[in-house]
């Protein structure tokens, strides 16, 4: 075995009382943080801040990995680009701003496709503007937040492909000499020249399975005010299955992405509220629904503060990593009212249709907050300004909540993609519960007692809390911050009750 830590020997005992074979291949949110696809729920370049990168392979051999930024707005690709990891590798980057937009830059030598060491590449808009407008903004600025996939293609080592081509020694082309310094990324770059290349010409070459072992970190930094918040990126395992899983494709390609995996199905973990706990494998019919399983979630829970005498501010990052699969279908020569979007989420991008509005694709929500003493207020919340007619709703891929401010962007991550909630007097600091629209948005799946439904939306993210303190000694200004994983109810329903 790979790895003999607690949770997989827990997961692996759960598995056998479940009576379930081969976990491999079932998508499941990596409670170890290592995975074959790593979700970054948020990168910005706004506000002073940019945004570190990293990604590591634990593994003895090589890594064709997919690089893709997404917008915030609509989750419309701004850039991607291959990488290639040698064993035991890491990757590193830095997002920052690129004219009106933003852009990605490195200083690290692993090799990339196409190579960029040392210089900033500009996101790019090409995706929603012009003929491939969404309806939504179409200037560079849109590029300036959103949030990073990172998609195991399979692993690099030297052997023949399926076709019997023999080795291009592409794994010794890639690993790090004495110098720090890959043998040849010239080798693996021309490898995907057009018409000549050989992965042009057969992508199989020195390709294998791919194997998971990636873990990947996120860090936003604003060097002015001498603030950083860091974050583990979300780890995928079990998107693959089967020895032919690899989906080796040349940079620019939208392959592989989330929909793209050969596992349809998910398990996740059930609490009843008494304590107990059961596993549900659940199967869909499509990739993303699996993917979408083990990211619902009914109720997102994290705390605050906001006590203005010690200069306290708190941002949530409340991110749908698969939402454009279900809304967003460029295709689509118009959008309009008979075009639903596909569940979980109910409203189609750009369509104004059910609760939305032109431009964006709007989902309700409600919420509780609670102070430190368990006070909650009897009058519910409202979105400042309200985002719909309807009320509260989530209208982008990634949002920004943000607590007794003001204006149209946030004030420590700067975020344009903001809902405000206007806190309660004397509500300084507590704790909020985000609630999803549990009887709208349902995902359903097959399960071993009929059908199982689950509640809510698939998301992810985190809080952000800054404190400028100006109070330390006279004349001395301290600004500290800190980043805290939001916590999540998850409820999924079959046929006796809990999923199976």
């Amino acid at each position: 075995m790979k790895r003999t830590n607690l949770t997989t020997a827990v997961i692996a005992g759960l598995a056998g009382v479940a009576g379930i074979s081969n976990m491999a291949s079932a998508v499941n949110l990596s409670t170890d943080g290592t995975g074959s696809v790593l979700i970054y729920p948020y990168y910005t370049v706004n506000n002073n801040n940019v945004t570190l990168l990293s990604v590591v392979n634990t593994t003895g051999v090589g890594k064709a990995v997919k690089v893709r930024f997404l917008e915030a707005y609509n989750s419309r690709e701004v850039l991607d680009f291959n990488l290639y990891l040698s064993m035991f590798d890491v990757w590193t980057a830095e997002v920052d701003v690129s004219g009106d937009g933003a852009g990605v830059t490195t200083a690290d030598n692993s090799c990339t496709v196409p190579g960029f060491v040392g210089t900033t590449v500009p996101f790019r808009n090409l995706a929603y503007a012009g003929v491939n407008s969404d309806t939504g903004p179409s200037d560079l600025a849109r590029t300036r937040e959103g949030y990073v996939e990172m998609i195991e293609m399979g692993t690099i080592v030297d052997q023949a492909g399926v076709s019997a081509t023999p080795s291009k020694k592409t794994a010794e082309a890639i690993t790090h000499g004495s110098n720090g310094v890959p043998a040849k990324c010239s080798q693996v770059v021309g490898a995907w020249a057009p018409g000549s290349g050989y992965w042009t010409l057969d992508s199989t070459i020195d390709l294998g399975t791919p194997t998971g072992g990636l873990f990947g970190s996120g860090t936003i930094v604003d060097v002015g005010a001498g603030t950083i918040e860091g974050y583990n990126a979300d780890a995928i395992e079990g998107f693959y299955t089967g020895a032919s899983a690899a989906q080796h494709t040349g940079p620019g390609s939208i392959i592989p992405n989330l929909s793209t995996g050969t596992s349809n199905v998910a398990y996740t973990f059930n609490t009843t509220g008494t304590g107990t706990v059961s596993l549900a494998t659940t199967t869909f019919t499509y990739t993303v629904d699996a993917v979408s399983a083990v990211f619902m979630t009914d109720n997102v829970y994290n705390e605050y503060v906001v006590d203005p005498a010690f200069g306290e501010s708190t941002e949530w990052v409340v991110t749908f990593p698969t939402k454009r699969f279900y809304v967003d279908f460029p295709s689509l020569a118009a959008k309009n009212s008979l075009v639903p979007a596909f569940q979980p989420f109910d409203v189609i991008f750009g369509s104004g249709w059910g609760i939305g509005y032109a431009g964006t694709s709007c989902s309700p929500v409600t919420i509780t907050p609670f102070d430190r003493e368990e006070q909650t207020t009897s009058s519910p919340l409202d979105f400042s300004p309200p985002p719909t007619a309807a009320g509260n709703a989530l209208c982008w891929e990634a949002n920004v909540v943000t607590f007794n401010q003001s204006g149209d962007t946030s004030t420590v991550l700067g975020s344009s993609r903001v809902a405000n909630v206007n806190l309660p007097n004397g509500f300084n600091a507590g704790w909020v519960n985000l609630g999803f629209d549990s009887a709208t948005h349902q995902l359903q799946g097959t399960g071993a007692g009929g059908t199982n439904t689950f509640h809510g939306l698939p998301a992810t993210g985190f809080s952000v809390q800054e404190n400028i303190n100006a109070n330390v000694t006279a004349g001395v200004l301290a600004n500290y911050t800190g980043l805290y994983n939001h916590k999540y109810n998850r409820i999924c329903t079959g046929a006796a009750g809990a999923c199976s």
